[in-house]
């Protein structure tokens, strides 16, 4: 219990908020819930069904950069509540379109409204919190609460999909909405502005607070920031591996077994997170933002490049191991990556920059599958791993450089700085 005096001190509404997120998210499984309700009730071939996937995978680019930019035009806590309540209602009207092709793209357009959301659930964590090390542990807490809620979720649903799917649409929706009432009566966003600018002191001056600019033209202000969401691609290149090379390298190890040994991974993926999140949170409280994601990083590539060793010694125990070891690198980046950009923006722009992140995430996602198995044809299904591990390190080295040339660049500022008060 005393680990989980780790997240004590936060304030009431970022409690809500994470209860709110946690609750959300035990029905935030509507991509998966794509693919399910396509092919098992209406008997559509899987080429089609990975159509539908894939336009919900690719709206949800532009939803996110939307959603970032209303947030900070309309405020965090209103896109939360419009993205939400609308998803819930489209949800709930899925139950009237049982067994018809409406269904498909009503759950696209859900996607589209949940990854509305998503920038201005980071943004309002950064606003809200005004200390590096007290985002640190809401974003765990958010993190953690999250994955506990994706845990749940489709394991209750699983038992009413395939025969009580209406009773799975209404039950989404109305998981939504509770989510929703919580933060409309609980979550209280006071009317100052959250100066985020314990990374960098001049955050303030270099983005001013006025209505929404072209983002472009902050990215040109800040090159470090830009430099980083550019190099955060690799990140969900990387981390993309464990629903589309992990279960092809499953097949290819352990032949008909490969489906059970894949869904044991995703099991002991889940009891790693709960149990370990909050540890790795204890444990580098102290570390930087920058610091936290390098070694993250390094347990990606460790994890991941570990799997070359099934190509000569088949055993589940390796899979196991690796698992636990790129789940801790998950935590790490995951919990870690809205940090940099929370402690350099001011709150007038987390919402475009937290968007954008997720934008690049979503490239990530999308182009992962299709660059990975060109490797895979090109070579063969163990020497994707020793290429993950490169990325991985290439990714760690960026963090590290990007570290060095802030501390550098802090330096010389304050050698200035000193220099003209000795002068004057």
């Amino acid at each position: 219990m005393s680990l989980f005096k780790t997240y004590a001190g936060l304030s009431r509404d970022i409690y809500y908020l994470c209860l709110a997120r946690t609750i959300n998210s035990t029905g935030d499984f509507v991509f998966s819930l794509i693919t399910l309700v396509l092919t098992l009730q209406m008997g559509m071939n899987v080429v089609s069904a990975g159509i539908f996937v894939s336009m919900a995978a690719l709206i949800s680019g532009p939803g996110v950069l939307l959603g970032g930019y209303l947030s900070d035009l309309m405020g965090k806590k209103t896109i939360i509540v419009i993205g939400q309540s609308l998803s819930a209602l489209l949800i709930i009207c899925c139950s009237f379109w049982s067994g018809t092709i409406t269904i498909g793209y009503l759950l696209i357009a859900v996607m589209f409204f949940i990854s509305i959301t998503r920038p201005a659930y980071n943004a309002l964590i950064i606003q809200l919190c005004t200390e590096e090390k007290e985002r640190k542990s809401a974003f765990s807490l958010m993190y953690l609460g999250a994955n506990l809620g994706i845990a749940i979720g489709p394991l209750i649903a699983g038992f009413f999909i395939k025969d009580h799917v209406n009773i799975v649409f209404i039950s989404i929706g109305t998981v939504f909405l509770i989510s929703t009432f919580i933060i409309i009566n609980q979550v209280k966003v006071g009317t100052h502005k959250a100066m985020a600018s314990t990374g960098s002191p001049h955050a303030e001056q270099q983005l001013s607070s006025q209505p929404p600019s072209p983002l472009f033209r902050l990215l040109m202000k800040n090159p470090l920031i830009a430099f980083f969401i550019v190099v955060s691609f690799l990140n969900y290149f990387i981390y993309m591996q464990y629903s589309f090379s992990l279960p092809l390298q499953m097949n290819h190890s352990f032949g008909e077994n490969g489906a059970a040994y894949y869904g044991s991974i995703m099991t002991i993926n889940a009891i790693s997170v709960i149990i370990l999140t909050t540890l790795i949170l204890s444990a580098t409280r102290k570390l930087t933002a920058l610091n936290s994601i390098a070694m993250g990083a390094l347990f990606y590539g460790i994890g991941f490049g570990a799997l070359n060793l099934l190509g000569y010694f088949p055993h589940f125990s390796i899979v196991a191991l690796s698992t636990v070891l790129w789940t801790i690198g998950e935590i790490l980046v995951q919990t870690n990556i809205n940090l940099y950009i929370a402690a350099r923006v001011p709150d007038t722009h987390q919402g475009r920059f937290n968007g954008l992140l997720l934008f690049v995430g979503c490239l990530g996602y999308t182009l992962s599958p299709y660059l990975t198995g060109i490797f895979i044809k090109n070579m063969d299904m163990k020497s994707v791993w020793i290429i993950i591990l490169a990325f991985s390190l290439v990714y760690a080295l960026c963090m590290i450089l990007l570290g060095y040339i802030e501390k550098s660049s802090t330096r010389k500022s304050e050698m200035e700085l000193l220099d003209h008060s000795n002068s004057v």
